[in-house]
């Protein structure tokens, strides 16, 4: 990969953030590339050929990330300064190694699914999932989810949530939705803490156009930022985004299946036999 600039998209919060930042920009320059630290403000992005974003932080940082270049293709790496991460690759003392290894092609590029909503003149993306909830921790709101086929069903509850199969393992995970391998494309659908019987989560294809319509005032979120609060009678317009979101992976980067065992415990039965 021909690498000419660099955006950086750093949490300056987390420890070791600022000497990380100061290790990239000193192998950057010695590289002869163009090093651009950004945020969400005001950010304009002239040329995007041989660009990459690095992400420095943690999951979050990465979304934010994804975030501010989500109208763009450049591909993402994420460098966490804390715990392995379901969306950070490599961690920050091995970065300009991995960027060394960008350099020789020794990665791939993962495209993941996007979701794009529309509601009361407010419209965007997102990567994890789009929240529907009520406006107080005290409030029962009610949802209407409706597909290309109609009506599908009413929530009774705290809210629901529309992810993509990034997202499964995010807030829909704890609310028993399904774990979802990153590279499928679909939809998902689970309720918060519905006031039903027999009402589970739902998979959609990525295709389908979904509606939520509200009966009471809700509030409205895109990977955990409160985009706006809804009125009743409003309705959230949700479907697969235009542009994915490009994360790089590294060739000796832990497989999903491996970030799965190490944050959640996954084959946790196995572990026990050792």
């Amino acid at each position: 990969m021909t690498v000419h600039r660099i955006y950086i998209v750093a949490n300056t919060t987390k420890e070791g953030s600022l000497r990380a930042l100061a290790v990239l920009k000193g192998w950057a320059q010695a590289k002869g590339i163009e090093t651009v630290v950004v945020d969400r403000r005001g950010s304009v992005f002239s040329e995007t050929e041989g660009s990459l974003v690095v992400a420095m932080g943690g999951d979050g940082t990465v979304l934010h990330a994804a975030s501010i270049f989500a109208d763009s293709v450049v591909p993402i790496l994420g460098a966490n300064l804390g715990s392995l991460g379901f969306l950070t690759q490599v961690g920050a003392q091995s970065l300009t190694r991995a960027l060394e290894g960008l350099l020789h092609d020794r990665f791939t590029i993962e495209e993941r699914m996007r979701l794009s909503f529309t509601a009361s003149g407010e419209q965007g993306t997102a990567l994890n999932d789009i929240v529907i909830t009520s406006i107080s921790r005290t409030r029962l709101c009610e949802l209407e989810l409706l597909s290309s086929d109609g009506s599908v069903a009413t929530y009774p509850g705290d809210g629901l949530i529309l992810a993509t199969a990034t997202g499964s393992t995010a807030y829909n995970l704890s609310t028993g939705g399904p774990v979802v391998v990153p590279s499928a494309e679909c939809i998902l659908a689970s309720p918060l803490a519905v006031h039903k019987l027999g009402i589970l989560p739902i998979v959609f294809p990525s295709d389908e156009i979904l509606c939520v319509r509200a009966r009471t005032k809700v509030n409205l979120f895109a990977d955990g930022d409160l985009i706006a609060e809804l009125p009743a009678g409003g309705e959230i317009t949700v479907e697969k985004a235009a542009l994915p979101t490009r994360l790089i992976r590294m060739i000796d980067a832990p497989s999903f299946f491996k970030v799965l065992e190490e944050k959640l415990n996954w084959g946790d039965d196995a572990r026990r036999k050792g």
